[in-house]
């Protein structure tokens, strides 16, 4: 579900600072968002005030949204910490693995891909 951007409320908040935006908005840019905010049924903002002030510096008029229907104050705060705390970064080995993998599905041509396909398929047999 959609909503417009001057409709969402930004309330008493943990993060007040948005910090550096330039890698999500480029990331926002390329790819759209990724990730909806989570707002409650009456547009407060509960998680997503980054990606939100990322939008609005873009210039979107609305965003993609999950209405949570949090009952208080303190389901919203633990929605809000939880949605900020439970991701896991990559590994050095997985984006070692993540930029190896980039690079072989960016070739192009017929030739490129029966390689990828062979290296795909010897990724399988050792699971690596």
């Amino acid at each position: 579900m959609r909503v417009r951007i001057n409709e969402i409320k930004i309330g008493n908040r943990i993060r007040k600072d948005a910090g550096h935006l330039g890698e999500l908005k480029d990331s926002m840019n390329r790819l759209g968002l990724l990730q909806p905010v989570l707002i409650d049924p009456d547009n407060h903002l509960i998680a997503g005030y980054r990606r939100l002030a990322a939008a609005r510096e873009l210039g979107w008029e609305s965003i993609e949204v999950r209405i949570v229907d949090t009952r208080n104050k303190k389901e919203r705060l633990i929605v809000e910490a939880d949605e900020n705390t439970t991701r896991r970064d990559f590994t050095p080995d997985e984006l070692e693995k993540a930029d190896r993998l980039l690079d072989r599905y960016s070739r192009e041509g017929f030739f490129w891909s029966f390689i990828a396909w062979i290296l795909d398929w010897i990724d399988r047999i050792f699971r690596r």
